[in-house]
């Protein structure tokens, strides 16, 4: 999944699952789950999507998408233990997203 949507992506996600929770918005959320992982590929980078889970503290998400991907979902409980990214290495990648996020600006 291309970054700059990941974090919407974990946002939606957690809205949907988690914030109106009933049976119509259940098999949304399964759905659009679904569409994420197979079409748009979110778990092509386990760690940056570890890193989105734990910076909007959506720790929740882990078990919905173990039923999907049993073996993405363990990869990101191993990087949210603390054997994925450092503080200081998180914090180097916010500041180069956002100098990204910055250039994309101006070729619009």
């Amino acid at each position: 999944m291309k970054p700059e949507i990941l974090s919407t992506a974990i946002e939606t996600l957690t809205g949907l699952f988690y914030r109106n929770n009933n049976e119509g918005t259940d098999f949304l959320a399964k759905r659009t789950l679904d569409h994420y992982i197979n079409d748009l590929d979110l778990l092509n980078n386990i760690n940056s999507v570890a890193v989105e889970i734990d910076k909007q503290r959506a720790w929740a998400l882990i078990p919905k998408l173990r039923l999907f991907d049993s073996k993405s979902a363990d990869e990101i409980e191993v990087a949210l233990g603390g054997l994925g990214y450092t503080d200081a290495e998180i914090i180097a990648s916010d500041i180069v997203f956002e100098e990204w996020k910055k250039s994309q600006k101006h070729c619009q």
